[in-house]
């Protein structure tokens, strides 16, 4: 494998480098799977224990990502009137740093149309640059997410900065 197929990932300001080998790899034993209406409950609770945006959460639009017959991870594809959003990426943190966001990623972004947008915080963009995706300035957003991202702009005086990122 050669140095360009590595990815160094920005996580909690830590450096760790990952290969696309090693994700499939790690996450071979995950299940990604159409979210049905009994894991309702179980998404809003994971949204709501990362402080993510509870609107628009609708299962219809979830996959999530089960091991031994336990939902792990969740993420889904926001359909807005002028664009899609990535968006309600979450895994269990006994889960975290073994490919399953990269599972939930690729399965999500294989069956979304493009571009395809999301919103992270800053030092999370390289890890999101991997599967294509990114930076762009407010005004290149689409009406509906410059409106969406008014709010967190504000997280800024508290030294969190969010940014738009875009696959295309």
């Amino acid at each position: 494998m050669s140095a360009a197929d590595n990815q160094i990932i920005g996580y909690r300001n830590m450096e760790i480098e990952y290969s696309r080998e090693d994700i499939s790899r790690k996450a071979a034993d995950v299940h990604i799977r159409p979210a049905t209406e009994a894991d309702s409950a179980t998404i809003h609770r994971m949204v709501r224990a990362e402080h993510l945006d509870p609107t628009a959460i609708k299962w219809q639009n979830f996959l999530v990502a089960e091991k031994d017959g336990q939902i792990v991870g969740i993420g889904q594809i926001r359909q807005h009137a002028d664009c899609q959003e990535l968006g309600s990426l979450v895994v269990l943190l006994d889960y975290r740093r073994r490919g399953v966001a990269a599972a939930l990623i690729e399965a999500l972004t294989a069956r979304a149309g493009r571009p395809l947008y999301l919103f992270c915080r800053d030092r999370m963009a390289p890890y999101y640059e991997q599967f294509g995706f990114a930076r762009i300035g407010y005004w290149q957003a689409p009406r509906s997410l410059r409106l969406k991202i008014l709010i967190p702009m504000a997280f800024r005086l508290f030294g969190i900065r969010i940014v738009i990122m875009r696959k295309v």
